[in-house]
């Protein structure tokens, strides 16, 4: 368990990876997870959410789909793209600073959704509003 000192119950940071970890698979899931949970705890400012274009969704008979998120914590950068619908997400990690992008790899989803979970407990450490949306996703 992390222990993070706030009210309520500590984050367990594995729990939290599995959980980001079994909406890879699904973007469209994932992207719609990132948004309820993750924009209710940080600023917009620190998440970009890309979907694919209005009328190929609407040509095919549903709302735009999830392409892409991003979330920027500190000078961590964490992208998780793919390039249709159908396609596999692709991870990738990067260090950026001043919002310019140093370095990035690409990163297996284990590894990507373990990184995101220790960055979000982070930031759950010193904002109780994060903290209490991310103990919302690890609840059972």
């Amino acid at each position: 368990m992390v222990n993070v000192t706030s009210p309520g119950e500590p984050l367990d940071l594995a729990l939290l990876a599995a959980q980001l970890r079994l909406q890879t698979e699904d973007l469209s899931l994932y992207g719609g997870m990132l948004l309820n949970v993750l924009t209710a705890a940080l600023p917009p400012d620190l998440l970009d959410v890309r979907r694919e274009g209005r009328l190929k969704a609407r040509l095919a008979g549903r709302e735009p789909a999830i392409l892409g998120v991003s979330v920027s914590l500190g000078n961590q950068r964490f992208d998780l793209d793919r390039a249709d619908v159908t396609a596999r997400p692709v991870t990738r990690l990067s260090h950026q600073s001043g919002g310019v992008i140093m370095s990035t790899r690409l990163a297996s989803i284990d590894e990507w959704c373990t990184a995101l979970a220790a960055a979000l407990v982070d930031v759950a450490g010193t904002d109780a509003t994060a903290l209490a949306a991310l103990q919302r996703l690890t609840a059972p």
